[in-house]
């Protein structure tokens, strides 16, 4: 990790905390990409003029690249590449030629594999289906069309977004009125931000005066957001030279919340072999292992919604044995996501 730029500096400081946000960061990376079905191969490297030996990981760009569809009108035959040396353009982006009704084939291929459970693809064919579907078009396509739709609230958070950014380039504070969703009040804050971003939802960092430190806000829950006016184009603030917003991205969505503000405890259950994905990447801590593999992790849990997203999308792989509160806003939240337009659908991508 000492190669990957944005974190170098953090990786080889002293800091322990820094360190682990780092390696959080990078499994929670690596995860994700291997969740895409990007492949990821492990290969030892050496360091120190072959001194010591050590694992790496690498994206191979022939496992990796996949050139452009293009879908041929009715009637249209695929273009024969011309083999004359030079004709084609190495600046140029390969293209697959694809005729409609080959591809309305395979539409129908990867609907029967994607049927088949026992196969271990059958969730890229799911995820391929849609992908073609989607270029074939509604009056093409034999799938039901995929609805599209906005969180509640979304333009009144891109309308503080606007404020909050713009702010933050100009150094200035800004007031709003806050929702805590633990108390269920509402207070007033004075705030200097420090930085934006996005876990799940839109988050503000800056230094609030009501508590006179650093806080983390969730843009959905302000109201009533204005930029300091007094003394235009004057910084009103400078952000602290020790304050890396870096380590606040290291965090998962239900780990950003008011440090005077007890977390929830939660206990859950992660079934093989998903408990060993949750070791490797650091997911809580561990409680109790079990004899068939699986594995119970505590967790502190500040934002309870996030949490429960996450739990949901790791289909069934994972069970929340306590407290009970949690387990029954769990019911809740998936009932809720259940009622949502395509609701019903498969979560794979």
């Amino acid at each position: 990790m000492e190669h990957v730029p944005a974190d170098a500096e953090r990786w080889r400081s002293e800091d322990a905390k820094a360190r682990a946000s780092v390696r959080r960061t990078f499994e929670r990376d690596k995860e994700e990409l291997r969740r895409l079905g990007i492949p990821l191969e492990t290969v030892e490297y050496s360091v120190h003029f072959g001194g010591e030996a050590l694992d790496g990981y690498r994206i191979t760009r022939r496992d990796l690249y996949v050139p452009y569809l293009r879908l041929l009108s009715e009637g249209r035959s695929p273009t024969i590449p011309s083999p004359v040396a030079g004709a084609v353009d190495p600046g140029r982006v390969a293209e697959v030629e694809l005729r409609l009704e080959d591809a309305q084939l395979a539409i129908d291929a990867l609907s029967h594999v994607s049927e088949l459970s026992a196969i271990p693809m059958a969730a890229a064919a799911r995820s391929a289906r849609r992908k073609l579907g989607f270029d074939l078009g509604v009056e093409r396509s034999p799938l039901p069309g995929v609805p599209l739709a906005d969180r509640p609230g979304v333009e009144e958070v891109l309308q503080r977004m606007r404020v909050l950014s713009d702010a933050l380039l100009g150094r200035k504070r800004v007031r709003f009125r806050y929702h805590g969703i633990r108390r269920g009040e509402t207070t007033q804050r004075d705030v200097a931000p420090y930085g934006l971003f996005f876990r799940c939802d839109w988050y503000l960092i800056g230094h609030d005066a009501l508590r006179d430190a650093v806080r983390v806000f969730r843009v959905a829950r302000m109201a009533s957001v204005e930029p300091n006016r007094s003394t235009p184009c004057t910084p009103d603030y400078e952000i602290p030279p020790d304050f890396h917003l870096e380590e606040y991205l290291g965090r998962e969505a239900w780990e950003l919340g008011e440090p005077s503000e007890a977390p929830v405890p939660a206990d859950v259950l992660f079934h093989f072999p998903t408990a060993l994905r949750a070791e490797r990447n650091g997911y809580g801590t561990l409680a109790e292992t079990r004899s068939d593999g699986a594995a119970v992790r505590r967790f502190a849990v500040h934002q309870i919604h996030p949490f429960l997203r996450w739990i949901l999308s790791l289909d069934g792989e994972v069970e929340i044995l306590g407290p009970p509160g949690l387990q029954a806003e769990l019911h809740g939240v998936a009932a809720a996501v259940a009622a949502l337009p395509g609701g019903q659908g498969s979560a794979d991508g």
